[in-house]
């Protein structure tokens, strides 16, 4: 046995991502003032962290994700930056066979809270967006804010997807966090799973004096989470630090430079093997099974409530989670039934076609071979006023999954950016289905959403709803006045 099978491996994990921020009318990124002397907070953690990472090389040596909100935005604004991540994954292919980046559920949707129709839709839009990108299938995939459950990874597999990586309580039993173990599903698939070292993740993420030193850390800490036994007995393991990746450099300033240190020079000095996720299970199949907590999550003790009813996790009154939830829901339910009955003499299976619809909008597959695959032959819609009703409601159908994005319920309180955005999408899907149908869903929506309030500020979303940028006439019905007895939001 040579010393490169008996040397400890580790492996850096970096969740890559950034929420929508565009305007969905406009598709322009707002002013944040927040982020001067940047105009948003995408150019800001780009200076901060995607550019310096880029540059140093620093994705050809962790494991990561690459959101697709955030791509699609890096590869228009910042193209340089966007092409040496991709580059930084094929030159894995190239020379260990096996590339280091995982695809992501498309928009960071908490999967166990969606239904089984979305959550085929984000898996493959996921899958579709990372192998445009990296040119190859995915191998893993990353589940916003790892939250799981069972038949979330049952249509991963079926996908051909082969890992994902959770946090170790997300292990309904004692695991050995230095091996990858395999999940049995309800389908007879199995998956595999990768658990993250909680207390080096947690010292890399919030604390400053961890990630003072790469070699420090090389040195003193990283050999405290070895498991002794296998040491001794020259078996493999693996230690997996995971973190968001905009810790490195923007969420903690200079520790791009620590990591790159760490990987290039601190980490191979004192004996570890710094690898990838994928060329770790290439050598080291996993041999153990494990069966889960489910639903759950990597930054919720309760479930996945933080995304739903709302739970300690946050401070404050948190009724407003499940009422916002509650309007989007009775929403997406009500496009979902308008796009189902419209669009049955033109599409074969509408949600089939909505699977691929990511591929036909963003021009990776050509129109004609769409409506091939999808089109009902009798009807032929190909330029037709039917064809422009289904798009549209395709287009509804795609911005009804975007007002699902977990930001919109992770933190504290109503009146914030990200629940903003999330009621913005979902107007934008309103606009959508009363261009292709003259169906105003607007006025009940609207009206669902004044049951959720600011415990801040007292605003409502109904006010958040008014309070949206004006759009040009004719894309909406017009809005019911507010009641009497409700004044309206400044």
């Amino acid at each position: 046995m040579d010393d490169r099978t008996i040397r400890p491996a580790l492996c850096l994990y970096g969740h890559f991502y950034q929420p929508p921020r565009e305007d969905p009318f406009t598709g322009q990124v707002p002013l944040e003032s927040g982020a001067t002397p940047y105009p948003n907070f995408n150019e800001k953690i780009t200076a901060e962290c995607y550019r310096p990472n880029a540059e140093a090389g620093n994705f050809g040596h962790i494991s990561f994700d690459l959101g697709p909100t955030l791509a699609t935005w890096l590869e228009h604004a910042h193209p340089d930056v966007y092409a040496r991540i991709v580059e930084a994954d094929r030159r894995n292919v190239a020379e260990y066979g096996v590339g280091n980046a995982l695809a992501q559920a498309y928009n960071h949707t908490i999967l166990p809270l969606a239904s089984a129709r979305d959550k085929r839709v984000q898996i493959a839009w996921g899958l579709a967006d990372f192998e445009h990108r990296f040119g190859r299938p995915a191998d893993g995939m990353w589940l916003a804010e790892t939250a799981v459950d069972l038949e979330s990874l049952d249509l991963l597999a079926e996908r051909g997807v082969r890992y994902t990586v959770l946090a170790p309580w997300q292990a309904a039993e004692g695991v050995d966090g230095t091996e990858p173990y395999v999940v049995r599903l309800p389908s007879g698939r199995t998956i595999t799973v990768f658990f993250y070292n909680g207390p080096l993740s947690g010292g890399v993420s919030f604390d400053w004096d961890t990630t003072s030193n790469a070699d420090s850390f090389a040195a003193s800490y990283l050999p405290n989470h070895l498991n002794a036994a296998k040491t001794e007995a020259a078996l493999s393991q693996l230690i997996l630090v995971a973190t968001d990746g905009e810790l490195y450099g923007h969420h903690k300033s200079w520790r791009d430079r620590f990591l790159t240190h760490l990987v290039t020079q601190g980490a191979p000095a004192y004996g570890f093997e710094v690898t990838s996720l994928g060329r770790y299970l290439r050598d080291h199949p996993a041999t153990r099974e494990v069966t889960l907590r489910v639903p759950s999550a990597w930054s919720c003790s309760h479930g996945v409530a933080r995304w739903s009813e709302g739970c300690d996790c946050t401070e404050g009154d948190h009724r407003w989670k499940p009422a916002l939830r509650a309007a989007l829901t009775r929403l997406a339910g009500q496009i979902d039934a308008i796009f189902e009955r419209e669009t049955a003499g033109v599409l074969r299976d509408p949600w089939a076609a909505r699977e691929d619809y990511l591929a036909l909008r963003d021009g990776w597959l050509p129109a004609a071979d769409f409506w091939a695959r999808h089109g009902d032959p009798a009807t032929r819609p190909a330029g037709t006023p039917d064809e422009t009703r289904a798009l549209r409601l395709l287009e509804a159908e795609y911005y009804a999954q975007w007002m699902y994005t977990s930001c919109g319920f992770f933190f504290e309180d109503l009146d914030r950016i990200e629940p903003r955005n999330d009621i913005a999408f979902a107007r934008r899907a309103i606009s959508l289905v009363w261009q292709a149908t003259q169906v105003d869903l607007q006025d009940a929506f609207v009206a669902d959403l004044a049951s959720a309030r600011s415990w801040r500020t007292g605003l409502t979303g109904a006010d958040l709803y008014r309070q949206l940028p004006p759009v040009a006439a004719g894309r909406l019905p017009l809005l019911a006045l507010p009641p009497d007895d409700e004044e309206p939001a400044a």
